[in-house]
């Protein structure tokens, strides 16, 4: 028999906030991910690509809202539809926080090759020799005139343009010796070889962009990233940009930059008449099955039921604040030697949180959390209020309009900062 100790290390596994059901799956987000949770949102990216074969997408949210595991499913799907589904973690495969175009299409091409081989499907033969052409020039040889030896020599580059500035700039110097856009270039042609697949470019990680370069990358007049290439195309982007006053300049570019942000599971539903919020019956169930996707497995009752409608409650309905919220609650419950995570668990975690939120607090935070407490507005566009947001001081729900409400932990520590 499992000893509670066994069962408490593996739930701290599952909900460590780096974890990804994705990583236990050969496919899609994996066995644990509740499609629910995106349910409206998904089926929306869905309709737009499966009518548009050209669908230029962009996916923004608070950090911790499910955009990666989304879009996985959202991959998974199109692969079922025999389409290339070409997933791209820029976070992993580049600097992101100095990213550039070369790389960004680099990474791409080197997604399209490995799903285009798993489905049969090859780029043309000058295609191929352009790329090996191309790569040839960078490194004195070139690479294997297949696929598999194409995408792991774009891959390689890229590995070391993520770890050295210096080869950051001597790849993308070369590449602007072959013109502006010679990467897109190549980029178009694959596309263009693969079109009979429908393929779709995912690119998650832009949403990582500091703020400055993200302006740069979306708002200026440089062109705008996918938007020329051929093909459909999934971009996560900050959620800061949606705030930006420029931003509806994104709909001449992308289709849906008017419902481009995923908000968080709704906890709340929200009467825009009386201005008045109550528990919604619908994302407590989505959020509780969120839960016990990962707890069952290791043991049915080792959470209870009590407990769990706490974390839930304290998560705001962000994913990874109710994982990071479970995973603390495992270790408070192991510390006072229990064998089960009961509500005084889920308490002192929540307790945590809030005496973090308060060294991290500002004067200036007070007149806009007490707003979106009161009235459940959140206004402007200013820094603070993109603060509030990322810093998930402030959740954001949408039902038609979007509103906002204040996760348990800022709550107790706004009344406590009343109180004083």
């Amino acid at each position: 028999m499992i000893d509670a100790r066994e069962k408490f290390r593996e739930l701290t596994r599952v909900f460590d906030p780096i974890y990804r059901p994705y990583q236990d799956a050969g496919d899609g987000p994996g066995s644990s991910y509740v499609r629910e949770a995106h349910e409206g949102y998904r089926e929306q990216l869905e309709a737009a690509l499966d009518l548009n074969d050209n669908a230029k997408l962009l996916v923004a949210g608070q950090p911790g809202c499910g955009k990666t595991t989304l879009l996985l499913s959202v991959a998974q799907w199109l692969r079922s539809q025999g389409r290339i589904a070409a997933f791209v973690d820029l976070e992993a495969q580049t600097a992101v926080q100095d990213l550039g175009a070369v790389e960004m299409h680099l990474a791409a091409m080197a997604a399209l090759l490995s799903q285009a081989r798993g489905t049969g499907a090859v780029p043309s033969a000058g295609t191929i020799e352009a790329c090996r052409g191309w790569i040839e020039e960078l490194e004195g040889s070139a690479p294997p005139p297949d696929p598999d030896g194409l995408a792991t020599a774009l891959r390689r580059h890229l590995a070391r343009a993520r770890d050295s500035d210096g080869i950051r700039k001597e790849l993308r110097d070369r590449a602007a010796q072959g013109g502006a856009d010679h990467t897109l270039q190549l980029l178009t042609l694959m596309l263009q070889d693969l079109s009979d697949r429908r393929p779709v470019v995912i690119l998650d990680g832009l949403d990582k962009l500091p703020p400055a370069q993200a302006r740069d990358t979306f708002l200026d007049d440089k062109r705008k990233p996918m938007a020329e290439a051929p093909g459909s195309a999934i971009l996560t982007i900050p959620l800061s940009i949606v705030y930006e006053p420029t931003f509806n300049v994104l709909s001449e570019r992308y289709n849906n930059a008017d419902s481009a942000v995923l908000p968080a599971v709704r906890l709340w539903d929200f009467d825009s008449n009386t201005r008045e919020r109550r528990r919604s019956s619908k994302g407590e169930r989505i959020l509780r099955r969120i839960v016990e996707a990962r707890v069952n497995p290791i043991d049915l009752g080792i959470v209870m039921s009590e407990a769990l409608d706490r974390a839930i409650v304290g998560s705001g309905g962000n994913i990874r604040e109710l994982s990071r919220l479970m995973q603390s609650s495992v270790v408070k419950a192991h510390v006072r030697r229990g064998s089960f995570v009961e509500p005084q668990d889920v308490e002192a975690a929540i307790a945590d949180q809030r005496e973090s939120f308060r060294r991290a607090y500002e004067p200036r935070f007070l007149p806009v959390l007490k707003k979106v407490r009161d009235e459940c507005q959140l206004e402007g566009g200013g820094e603070v209020s993109k603060q509030l947001l990322y810093g998930l001081w402030v959740v954001e729900y949408r039902n038609g309009t979007a509103w906002y409400s204040l996760p348990e932990p800022v709550e107790q520590l706004l009344r406590q900062m009343e109180r004083g």
